[in-house]
């Protein structure tokens, strides 16, 4: 509905990340076979979409088969997002979820993918919690203008551009009130620290699922940042597996 697909987006440019595991990705070559090639942004967007109904099927009907399905699944996802984020469309941390999840389904063992279901609930905790940290390590938390400099990087365009819609005039008075603009920072720091607490006990996941959902519309809101695609990971809080139950149904 949003025009995001690759076939309809039909990127004809890609960009380089700083990071190595992508410049390894990029020697495969297969972010410059797709560019301007309908058929294959065609054939990627089918694939990744179709994946988890082709292992849902595959878990039903041919459980023993599932933990290929899985794995296939994981490898389409990685290059399905590796491919769609080096394009100018949008960033790689937003689909963290869809990078990771797969990863749980692969093993037919119940503690090895209790295992890697609590990790990957650590790593949700870790996301969120490292960005605290981030915040304290780079000063930001520390200067009252910060905020209001983000705000006014982040939406230039819509301030140049539109500069009488009324979620442009919101984003006008936050940057030009910058304790309150530096109160929302300091309040996102906060709720991504509290994060920190679920490392030592669960007692508190869903309470930390409901800042999660928080966060999001917030950031949508805010910084105008859809990172709705990470609330897959919000399962890792809310569904627990007890020793004693099964895992598969």
């Amino acid at each position: 509905m949003n025009g995001m697909l690759l076939f309809q987006v039909q990127p004809a440019f890609f960009y380089t990340r700083q990071d190595v595991f992508t410049w390894l990705f990029m020697q495969t070559g297969l972010h410059k076979l797709l560019l301007n090639n309908m058929a294959g942004f065609i054939m990627m967007d089918t694939l990744f979409y179709s994946m988890p109904l082709i292992y849902l099927f595959t878990y039903k009907l041919k459980h023993r088969l599932s933990p290929i399905a899985a794995i296939l699944m994981l490898l389409i996802n990685l290059a399905y997002i590796q491919c769609y984020t080096l394009y100018p469309i949008n960033s790689i941390e937003s689909y963290i979820a869809w990078l990771l999840f797969p990863v749980v389904f692969i093993p037919s063992n119940r503690q090895t993918f209790l295992l890697l279901f609590r990790g990957l609930r650590y790593f949700f905790l870790f996301f969120f919690a490292s960005a605290a940290v981030w915040k304290l390590a780079q000063g930001g938390i520390f200067n009252p203008s910060e905020m209001s400099g983000i705000l006014l990087y982040q939406h230039n365009q819509l301030l140049t551009g539109s500069p009488g819609y009324w979620l442009t005039n919101v984003y006008l008075f936050l940057i030009q009130h910058k304790t309150l603009s530096y109160l929302l920072y300091l309040g996102a720091t906060l709720l991504e620290a509290a994060f920190v607490v679920g490392f030592f006990t669960t007692r508190y996941d869903r309470l930390l699922a409901v800042l999660v959902i928080v966060f999001l519309i917030a950031d949508h809101f805010i910084m105008r940042i859809p990172y709705y695609e990470i609330s897959a990971l919000l399962l890792t809080l809310l569904l627990k597996y007890p020793e004693n139950k099964r895992v598969y149904a």
